[in-house]
């Protein structure tokens, strides 16, 4: 709530306007060519239908004066009319052909992000600083009203007030040249009024971002997603929310009302600068009429063009305005688009092939928005090939711990290796193929059971690699009660046929993945936390097997079910409280032994 309230820094967009109209026009041209020049093609039509604007109103009442048949004012009338719905007609197809490839334009934009997105590395995520750069990439690239896609247009617009200008001025230098200068000067100090207000307007456009992700997140993320459905009502949280809510959108209006206001004050000093050019100008042109230096059909012409060269600077004043925004948006894009992490995505060292060891040295971890560190000062080495059991508390930090050492986070202080390297040496992509998780918190993909297990395209599977996964993982019977079995796809979604699997068969999906994966390092987080008694003490029983040619950590809350790990760890208070095997935590009476006595009391018969 304060941090919504508080002014940010002011900051400077990177690259300025032709380097980032540059950058559009190159993407366009691999992407979308016809864009380019799409606008182009519609500069004479735009002119063509000012000019007949322009006379029109002119050349009529001159016909109706010079002229005494009917048929031939009529056969004027009809062909002025004609031209204007053949243009008209024109120019509506090519806005069509230019709205639809901006949409594409669009579309790349966005590929362009969520492809940088999964690519990303992931500790990168949690910086407070790189979520507004989020916001920021997204705004640039959310649909058709963003700015930078326009520019094709908005400077085949430019050229076409342009001509305007030139057409409607060559009109008015006949009655007098100081008219321009006039119109001219009041449209500088309108550009003045707008730019301030586009800066202001964008300087704080990182408050309402963060304010919209959070009303979204109520009135959209929690609001349409079932699974917080239950608990909304179960334990009323309605009304909760809704205050929340109110809260939020007050702060967002409070903010738009600021904006609001700087758009009255540019509006109203742009209409006084207005009323004072224009009336000046009118004016003029009365005062001459009046003198009969200027005839009924001159004073319709002068007057016409002198309300469109009002509005032609007007419009050249939109544009640059329209560009100069959107070369901010495509800036903060292009800053966003290259944050880089620190792990090697370069040529590292080869991977180990086999088990290999895990060294932590003095390793501290906190989260960019957490009150204390998660780990502090942590040293340790697994063995190739070792079990190991990471045991403790909830928010102890083993799931951290565990994705320090897969590349996934990093820390503040100390150095991981991996078979006696910092893992900075190796190449990041194949430093994360030496690990495989069935992780406590899952996502699937909308793709059949059998790519989601290999993780591959159709072409790429193995298939009888697939199903022996599927039988070590005791998903056999479910599969097989499916109409496509392996090839049944997951979700509903985006399949009409799509299935929902349950959270124990979810996490034997993502245990025959892991055993598909076959990697020499092996996570197992709460594995057995969605399964029944009797696929528990399955997975149990084939741990060995499953672990038997890689380097295994094994996360439980069960402590009964650590004994079969050749070492245990315990953190506690952010540390490594204690190591040994199951019989050697329990001789030593420390902490773990009070943990596994408090948990087995409630399988012993008769003890409360």
């Amino acid at each position: 709530m304060e941090k919504a309230k508080q002014k940010e820094p002011k900051r400077k967009p990177k690259y300025g306007l032709f380097s980032c109209v540059g950058y559009i026009y190159k993407l366009l041209w691999q992407n979308e060519r016809k864009l380019v020049f799409g606008g182009v093609f519609t500069v004479p039509i735009s002119l063509a239908l000012v000019a007949l604007t322009l006379y029109t109103p002119s050349v009529m009442l001159s016909a109706l004066e010079k002229s005494d048949r009917f048929s031939q004012v009529a056969l004027v009338i009809i062909g002025l009319l004609f031209a204007q719905l053949l243009c008209n007609l024109s120019d509506n197809v090519f806005s069509t052909k230019i709205f639809n490839a901006e949409l594409y334009v669009v579309a790349h934009l966005r590929l362009l992000w969520e492809t940088y997105l999964r690519d990303r590395d992931r500790y990168l995520g949690y910086d407070p600083e790189v979520q507004k750069w989020n916001e920021r990439a997204m705004n640039a690239s959310k649909d058709n009203h963003t700015a930078g896609v326009h520019f094709p247009v908005d400077f085949s617009n430019m050229l076409s007030e342009i001509l305007k200008f030139l057409l409607f001025s060559s009109v008015i230098s006949l009655l007098h040249p100081v008219i321009i200068l006039l119109l001219a000067v009041g449209c500088a100090l309108n550009a003045v009024m707008g730019k301030w207000e586009r800066r202001k307007n964008w300087e704080e456009r990182d408050v309402r971002n963060d304010l919209e992700k959070k009303i979204n997140c109520i009135s959209w993320t929690i609001s349409q997603d079932l699974s917080y459905a239950k608990d909304i009502r179960l334990y009323g949280m309605k009304e909760f929310l809704h205050d929340r809510l109110m809260q939020l959108l007050t702060l967002n209006l409070a903010e738009r009302r600021k904006m609001e206001r700087r758009g009255i004050l540019t509006a109203f000093i742009n209409f006084l600068v207005v009323f004072v050019r224009d009336g000046a100008a009118y004016a003029f042109l009365i005062v001459e009429a009046v003198r009969g230096n200027v005839d009924a059909a001159s004073f319709v012409l002068y007057f016409s063009a002198i309300t469109s060269l009002s509005g032609v600077m007007g419009s050249i004043l939109g544009i640059i305005n329209k560009v100069s925004e959107g070369a901010m948006q495509v800036s903060d894009f292009r800053e966003a688009m290259e944050i880089e992490g620190r792990l090697n995505r370069g040529l590292g060292i080869p991977i180990p092939m086999e088990p290999f060891s895990i060294t932590f040295k003095n390793v501290s971890y906190q989260y960019p928005e957490g009150e204390k560190k998660v780990l502090d000062d942590v040293s340790f080495q697994i063995k190739a090939g070792e079990k190991i059991a990471l045991v403790g508390l909830n928010g102890a930090g083993k799931t951290t711990l565990t994705m320090l050492m897969c590349g996934l986070l990093l820390p503040d202080e100390g150095e991981i290796l991996l078979n006696g390297h910092c893992l900075y040496e190796y190449n990041r992509d194949e430093m994360y193929s030496l690990f495989g998780i069935v992780p406590q918190h899952f996502n699937l993909l909308p793709m059949t059971i059998a790519q989601n297990i290999a993780a591959a395209e159709e072409g790429e599977i193995d298939r009888d690699r697939v199903k022996r996964c599927m039988e070590m993982a005791g998903l056999t019977e479910k599969i097989a009660s499916l109409p496509k079995g392996a090839d049944t796809p997951l979700g509903r979604e985006l399949y009409k046929d799509g299935v929902e699997l349950s959270g124990g068969e979810t996490q034997k999906l993502l245990l025959a993945r892991l055993l598909y994966k076959d990697p020499p390092c092996i996570i197992l987080d709460e594995p057995t936390a969605a399964l029944d008694p009797i696929a528990e003490d399955r997975m149990y029983r084939s741990y060995h097997q499953i672990a038997a040619k890689a380097t295994s950590i094994f996360i439980s809350h069960r402590l009964a079910s650590t004994r079969f790990c050749d070492r245990i760890f315990l953190l506690d208070g952010a540390r490594i409280a204690e190591v040994g095997s199951h019989d050697e935590l329990m001789a030593a009476g420390g902490k773990y032994r009070e943990l596994f006595e408090l948990q087995s009391r409630y399988y012993r018969g008769g003890e409360k």
